[in-house]
């Protein structure tokens, strides 16, 4: 956090008065602050107090005189924009998409790669109307970090929720997010879910994937500023804010949409997460009748029915031989059932061979706590391992590792 640069934004409320805290904590940690302040911010503290504890002076009008690209310079000096006390009338008029004060004017002119902490604070109605709710919705979607606010006495006499949350509350988040800022905004594809494999008109083979460790990376990545096209199982959603979202159904399916998807995008990483079938249907024979799959209707359940299935190709090896992502960095994923260390191992190996990944992450069913997987063990190129418990962690280990590659091939 140290040296950090840090643009301090201020709005009409009464808690603007703890501004003053937040500002002397960041300052002891080294970081230099920029704040700007709506005029009835101003209200409730003064300019000579924010330029005495920051060292800069106050902007709080747009036009004033050699500042008038103030909302454009300040978005690209600073490290972490915050937003506290963010009031309902600064967060619905930045919703809005209206800039007329420095305030809003310099979220129209944010740069997404780098956070945007929000700390609402207001009387609970004010906090509960609709069109404040679906302002704070909105502006979540497109990027900005929505912190809680707290309950209590508030200022007009009434209790319940909308006080800011403390300013050792708001420092923690800062010091969160400034760890999480990635060096650069890397283009990201995950898959992730499973594919389901029609037989006929209401019935369909699936596999046991939940889908909820790349769910959970791709809100990671997207959450740190990357860029994310999301391909995910229908049954799935995908987390807002992602570049791109593409359900998927079946195997045939997933595999024309990766390919149309490296066709038309090039990406720095490649996760590929998804859980693809090995089989997929050919034929049943019920009774005396055999059926080409899928049928296009639901087969009779008064005879026994005999599937034939076939043997589907390993998706994960498209990656490496597609001209736009043959130099992406690749991520496979080997989920097994109660293996073995070295059943596992040799597994892994084989799917270095075939896929020419850069990293394979080991999972087992064992491991999975509440339809959660739980314990992954990661493997590079050289067969070291890494183990991490959560997916959350896990996409931070493979953000750091992306990060170092990238920089390197920068270098090269």
């Amino acid at each position: 956090m140290l040296h950090s640069k840090i643009l301090l934004k201020i709005t009409g409320s009464i808690a603007a008065y703890k501004t003053g805290t937040l500002i002397s904590k960041l300052i002891q940690e080294g970081c230099e602050v920029q704040t700007v302040a709506t005029k009835s911010a101003l209200e409730f503290i003064g300019p000579g107090t924010l330029e005495g504890l920051t060292g800069n002076p106050v902007l709080s009008d747009v036009f004033e005189t050699g500042r008038m690209m103030d909302h454009i310079r300040l978005t690209k000096w600073a490290d972490i924009t915050i937003l506290a006390p963010a009031s309902a009338n600064t967060l619905n008029q930045m919703a809005a998409g209206i800039g007329d004060s420095p305030v809003t004017a310099l979220f129209l002119a944010h740069d997404w790669a780098k956070p945007y902490v929000i700390a609402p604070a207001m009387n609970t109605k004010m906090l509960n109307h609709p069109a404040t709710k679906r302002s704070l919705k909105t502006l979540q979607k497109w990027g900005a970090h929505i912190l809680p606010t707290a309950s209590g006495y508030l200022a007009c006499g009434d209790e319940g929720k909308g006080k800011m949350i403390e300013p050792d509350i708001i420092f923690e988040h800062i010091k969160t997010q400034l760890k999480h800022t990635p060096i650069k905004s890397l283009s990201i594809l995950i898959t992730y879910g499973g594919t389901q494999e029609s037989i006929d008109g209401v019935r369909y083979l699936k596999n046991m994937s939940t889908g909820k460790t790349g769910g959970a990376i791709a809100k990671y990545f997207i959450k740190n500023g990357h860029s994310v096209t999301c391909l995910h199982a229908v049954d799935l959603l995908c987390p807002d804010g992602a570049e791109n979202s593409i359900p998927f159904l079946g195997f045939s399916d997933l595999e024309k949409t990766i390919n149309k998807c490296l066709k038309t995008n090039s990406f720095d990483a490649i996760i590929h997460c998804a859980a693809v079938s090995d089989y997929s249907p050919v034929s049943l024979i019920t009774g005396k009748k055999q059926f080409s799959t899928p049928v296009s209707k639901k087969i009779s359940s008064v005879s026994s029915i005999t599937l034939e299935l076939m043997v589907n190709p390993k998706l994960v090896d498209i990656f490496k031989s597609h001209p736009t992502s043959n130099n992406a960095i690749l991520v496979a994923f080997k989920f097994t059932s109660n293996s073995g260390k070295d059943d596992t191992k040799s597994l892994v190996k084989k799917l270095f061979n075939h896929s020419q990944a850069d990293i394979i992450v080991h999972n087992d069913l064992a491991m999975r706590v509440d339809s959660e997987q739980k314990h992954f063990q990661i493997y590079s190129q050289l067969f070291s391992v890494e183990i991490v418990n959560t997916a959350v962690e896990l996409a931070e280990k493979l953000e750091e590792n992306f990060l170092i590659k990238t920089e390197e091939s920068h270098v090269s």
